[in-house]
């Protein structure tokens, strides 16, 4: 079976209120004619930023590991019953039945165990080193935490 290639144009057309990006052909609106309004982002904390832009071996380690090093800040883990798209195509994150989100303890029976919000009331080195040395992070630098 032969993929045909789908191009929906360059991202440039420009809403007259709020500047948003779209494509040619969509219809979506995204600000209601300039009822809404947000207020600008506030830029990056300056370490962040050098995370995301640098072009280092710490900034790419960074991008390249940023969903372990998001969930390793997470207060409560996300469970649920991830259902797999019927067909092919793009992926999608697909759920089936009820979300839970877990959270423990605020001390865990075991220190080894540490995890998600027993995290922030550790000293912060001891916190760091703690979301370092879990295998789940072996690939994220100790320095981006």
């Amino acid at each position: 079976m032969e993929h045909q290639i789908h191009y929906t144009g360059a991202m440039d057309v420009r809403c007259q209120f709020c500047e948003a990006l779209r494509f040619q052909r969509e219809q979506l609106n995204c600000c209601h004619n300039g009822k809404v309004s947000l207020p600008p982002l506030q830029e990056y904390p300056k370490n962040l930023r050098l995370l995301v832009v640098a072009d280092s071996a710490e900034g790419s380690n960074f991008r390249q590991n940023i969903r372990n090093y998001n969930s390793a800040f997470a207060f409560a883990t996300f469970g649920v019953n991830i259902r797999p798209p019927p067909r092919r195509g793009a992926y999608c994150f697909r759920l089936q039945g009820q979300t839970y989100h877990y959270a423990s303890n605020l001390h865990a029976d075991d220190p080894e165990e540490r995890r998600y919000g027993q995290l922030y009331i550790l000293e912060t080195n001891e916190a760091i080193q703690t979301r370092a040395i879990g295998h789940e992070n072996a690939n994220c630098l100790v320095s981006a935490f």
